[in-house]
């Protein structure tokens, strides 16, 4: 069984050996079911959001040392930027019921008329107010606070959404 670092390890390697121009973030989200536990490593990506099934708010997976839900990104950086970069790892626990939400940069930099981005806080929110609806009307509701924010369509970066429920 690997850990998350390690597969974020071998896919910076392999894209590395590559020489792709372009910059590349990922998250590694490996789940345990007989552990209840999911490993979580960063090569320069936006945080995973995770809520607990008796929680009404989500919460940043970042590591331990972070203080504040606002500190920015994880430290770890970008895919193919050093061949041996040692990425970090943070573990939560998870349960049946508890949600883990990764996205995009493209999410949370996408941009209103007056050039002002979405936003970590305006994702949070738009999660926070919709804890309890199914995976899939928590992805509408999550594109729908986009598009009132950009009034117009994603067309300058990646939009991609994975929500998902520990059974």
């Amino acid at each position: 069984m690997q850990d998350s670092r390690v597969i974020l390890g071998e896919v910076n390697q392999r894209i590395s050996n590559r020489n792709l121009d372009a910059m590349t973030t990922a998250a590694v989200v490996a789940y345990y079911s007989q552990e209840n536990k999911a490993r979580i490593s960063y090569a320069g990506h936006p945080p995973v959001l995770y809520r607990r099934a008796e929680d009404k708010t989500w919460s940043y997976a970042r590591p331990p040392h972070r203080k504040g839900q606002s500190d920015g990104f994880p430290l770890n950086i970008p895919l193919a930027v050093d061949l041996d970069t040692l990425y970090g790892q943070l573990t939560i626990s998870v349960l049946p019921g508890d949600r883990i939400f990764v996205y995009t940069d493209g999410i949370i930099d996408a941009p209103n008329t007056e050039g002002e981005s979405f936003g970590l806080a305006r994702l949070k929110d738009a999660l926070d107010a919709n804890t309890g609806v199914s995976l899939s009307e928590l992805k509408r509701a999550v594109l729908k606070a986009l598009h009132q924010h950009t009034k117009q369509e994603q067309a300058h970066d990646d939009v991609t959404l994975i929500v998902m429920e520990i059974c």
